[in-house]
């Protein structure tokens, strides 16, 4: 019998020569080999285990199964119950499809460890991740109940869900080491960045749930839609997902949103998503008040309700010991400002869509602090008027302040300026 004859026969059914002292039922994969093209040799190495080298090419496959697989040469341990497939391999099962420059396949653990330019295309998904290795457990029943696999190295990962219809965009990631299970879980560790048309995410870890259609960025999270239209930064940050679409973000620890018109700091800040806009949001806090900065404001409070429909600013409610200055800079002591239990701003767009302060309302223990230009000097020094009630209300236009009214137990000081009286 020549050795390449040898190393046929021994591999057909599994085993070679006498039965080996390790059970091998417990395996579910039992190799055949379909063809060989060069020479080989097997050494005995006791205890009723061989080891078997083969080179010319090598194409196998697993008994019963929908896999099979090429390599330029081969080393079966059967000691080790390690089969290594060396040069141009190519793996596929009735999940994936593998290319590699080595892969070792543990045939009791239903392993197939890949390295060197190492691609693998998941079939069902049409995912695709390419790195510098490989681990990929197949789902076999009775050993494990769903496909997992890991990368390191930072693979690059185009990554589609089996919901996704052929062609969907993917969500190209970018990790230090990842892991999937099944076709819609992924998690990633260090420098993470997940891209897509519609957002930009990164942090120092995250998960991915298509199928659930949730995700968290953990540890200096940050996610921007697509076009840079927003931009949320925190601790961590969740979202939502329907259809593939983004339609909630939240983020937690020091966390701040931002947009062309307005910036929101809190230690949550949480947006409703549509059409690749913030529609809706909330932002509140414990170690520190929430803040809403506009072109002309800056709104503090315990909590904030935004409403902004098509990310255009339409409303902002403070409650609890709310306050709304005039200026950004907050310890301004020249900046208008009005307060109360609620506060309530008003806003509107000019012809050419910017931003303005159409007005603001203040309910409960309501107070008020505000500068008067008078008619006879507007360009003075301005008088003082400071107010309290139950109500107070500030009307706006062009973002200056044009009158106020106050409503309930009021009482007030007015401060007239020094004025050079003109001779």
């Amino acid at each position: 019998m020549t050795r390449r004859g040898l190393v046929v026969v021994a591999l057909v059914g599994g085993t070679i020569g006498p039965e080996p002292a390790t059970p091998q039922d417990a395996r579910a994969c039992f190799v055949v080999v379909d063809r060989t093209g060069g020479q080989g040799r097997q050494v005995d190495v006791g205890g009723g285990f061989y080891r078997v080298f083969q080179g010319g090419g090598i194409w196998a496959h697993c008994r019963g199964q929908d896999t099979r697989w090429y390599s330029d040469s081969v080393a079966w341990y059967q000691d080790f119950d390690r089969f290594d497939m060396i040069g141009s391999v190519r793996f596929e099962d009735a999940t994936v499809e593998l290319t590699s420059e080595r892969a070792s396949y543990h045939l009791r653990d239903e392993r197939l460890d890949a390295r060197g330019n190492a691609r693998l295309r998941n079939r069902v998904t049409g995912s695709v991740l390419h790195g510098p290795r490989i681990a990929y457990h197949r789902r076999v029943p009775g050993m494990r109940d769903t496909t997992l696999l890991a990368a390191g190295g930072r693979p690059t990962i185009a990554y589609r869900s089996e919901r996704d219809s052929a062609g969907a965009e993917p969500y190209i990631i970018l990790a230090d080491s990842v892991q999937f299970r099944g076709n819609s879980a992924a998690m990633a560790w260090r420098a993470v960045t997940i891209d897509r048309s519609d957002f930009h995410a990164a942090a120092d870890s995250a998960t991915l749930d298509t199928e659930v259609g949730a995700g968290r960025l953990m540890h200096r999270a940050r996610i921007t839609g697509g076009d840079s239209a927003y931009t949320l930064v925190g601790r961590d940050i969740q979202y939502r997902l329907v259809d593939r679409t983004l339609t909630w973000i939240q983020a937690e620890g020091e966390a701040s949103a931002v947009s062309a018109e307005w910036l929101v700091v809190a230690d949550t800040v949480a947006f409703d998503i549509e059409d690749d806009r913030i529609q809706a949001g909330q932002a509140w806090g414990d170690s520190s008040r929430a803040r809403a900065i506009s072109v002309s404001n800056t709104i503090t409070a315990d909590s904030l309700a935004i409403d902004a429909p098509a990310q255009t600013l339409r409303e902002v409610r403070g409650i609890g010991g709310a306050e709304a200055r005039s200026l950004l800079d907050s310890l301004d002591a020249d900046a208008d400002w009005i307060a109360g239990d609620t506060v309530v701003a008003a806003f509107g767009r000019t012809a050419d869509s910017v931003s303005t302060l159409d007005g603001i309302v203040a309910l409960g223990h309501a107070r008020a602090r505000y500068r008067v230009f008078p008619q006879t000097a507007p360009e003075g020094p301005p008088d003082l008027s400071y107010s309290r009630g139950d109500r107070i209300t500030a009307q706006f236009a062009a973002n200056r302040l044009v009158r106020v009214d106050i409503v309930g137990a009021t009482d007030g000081v007015y401060l007239e300026a020094q004025r050079r009286r003109v001779p």
